[in-house]
């Protein structure tokens, strides 16, 4: 369940209001020269009209692929990724278990067409590791290699989450996942292209996500949610029966609690999950996987900043423009290093969090070694904590002070965008 807060996307770019402006302090960065967006790339047409699974498949059955053909494959390989957790979200009614923060999903009300199993979510997430570990080696080398641009249209990306093959109304990627994980972007016309040239920069960027939902997938897999689920759907189906049987016997209330309290379930299921002994094996892999992504990350920013082009670009350096004039105030790549920077004390126990209560330090990097359960009582009062309570430094606010001022209300957003 930990994934489903950091499972992201490759196309989540769109909508209404820009970014605020804030005062910043310091030279501003002459940009350079704005080129007019490129013609876009036929693939992008082939997946408007056949989807993401048709053409991957295409992809994945050539024996050599140029850099730009390999960055598409792993960007398919992430958006079918999305779709098959998508699909499976709607299939089985899973009340947003990967995906909460989606709110444009078609269908939500509709009955589920498939039962929740206990073993779901430890399916899913071992399905999503796969498909980034597929995503990962298709861009094995890209970043550092030949320059390559690859252009696409926002519009032709859509999902098939009926799974029948065409493009239906509600399958459009630009509306499922309008505003979820970045800025809004400016209103376009429905008509008007929203053109993106990926290149060797964004396939450090597509790589450092990967490793961000793999490590968040063996997260979830440490802890082992199937006994917890399990146990829950056991009782709920009772109180299922309860209530119709109260129903049939005309005992009506004037409250629904299982409707209305819905949330008491998947809580329920977290909450039992963290009093179990987490996997190290998997505690291991998330750290690796969340250490890795921030190499990722500091590579694309240094390749960004390398660039003399500004042509339709995803995530911009100070120099650039955002392709779909989304507002990314100077010294991003700065600010969001200091953060990165943070990250990576506390994964390698450099530093410590700080413990709400009093000022001591709580090793993370210790935890994810050697885990320990986490039940929330424990972590409240401290007790499940005491073995990890050190002197190391703890971590001060100021890198991410300075990263949310800069970037003002949009600042989940733009983690979210950045990883």
């Amino acid at each position: 369940m930990c994934s489903a807060r950091l499972v992201t996307c490759f196309a989540a770019l769109l909508a209404v209001s820009p970014i605020a402006a804030h005062a910043q302090d310091g030279p501003v960065t002459v940009k350079i020269t704005r080129s007019d967006a490129p013609a876009v790339d036929p693939i992008s047409a082939r997946i408007g009209a056949e989807g993401i699974a048709a053409v991957l498949a295409d992809l994945k059955s050539r024996d050599a692929l140029a850099s730009k053909d390999r960055f598409a494959l792993a960007g398919l390989e992430f958006l079918a990724s999305l779709e098959a957790a998508t699909r499976w979200q709607m299939e089985a009614g899973a009340a947003r278990v990967l995906m909460p923060l989606i709110g444009n999903v078609p269908g939500e009300s509709a009955a589920p067409r498939e039962t929740f199993t206990a073993d779901a979510v430890t399916r899913e997430s071992e399905a999503l590791i796969a498909e980034m570990d597929r995503a990962r080696s298709a861009l094995d080398g890209v970043a550092d290699g030949p320059e390559f641009g690859l252009a696409i249209d926002l519009n032709d990306l859509w999902f098939d989450l009926d799974g029948n093959g065409a493009r239906d109304d509600g399958e459009s990627a630009v509306t499922i996942l309008r505003g979820v994980f970045m800025p809004r972007a400016p209103e376009t016309e429905a008509a008007e292209a929203r053109i993106v040239r990926f290149d060797n920069a964004d396939a450090a960027w597509l790589s450092a996500y990967t490793h961000l939902i793999s490590g968040a997938g063996e997260l979830t897999l440490a802890f082992d949610p199937e006994p917890a689920i399990a146990r829950v759907l056991e009782t709920y189906a009772k109180l299922v029966e309860a209530q119709e049987k109260a129903a049939s016997a005309g005992q009506y209330s004037s409250m629904d609690g299982l409707r209305i309290f819905s949330f008491v379930d998947p809580a329920a299921a977290l909450l039992d999950m963290l009093h179990q002994q987490p996997d190290p094996q998997h505690t291991r892999a998330a750290r690796d996987h969340w250490l890795a992504m921030i190499a990722d990350n500091r590579q694309f920013w240094d390749l960004a900043e390398a660039e003399t082009d500004n042509q339709a670009e995803w995530i911009p350096s100070d120099a650039q423009d955002q392709a779909l004039d989304v507002e990314f105030p100077d010294r991003l790549g700065e600010t969001w290093r200091g953060v990165l920077s943070d990250g990576e004390a506390l994964l390698t126990s450099e530093k410590s969090f700080p413990f709400w209560r009093v000022p001591i330090g709580v090793d993370l990097g210790a935890w994810l070694e050697d885990p320990a359960p986490l039940p929330l009582t424990g972590v409240v009062q401290g007790w499940a904590l005491d073995p990890y309570f050190t002197d190391a430094p703890m971590l001060t606010p100021e890198n991410w002070t300075r990263f949310s001022r800069l970037v003002g209300s949009r600042t989940g957003l733009m983690m979210f965008m950045l990883n």
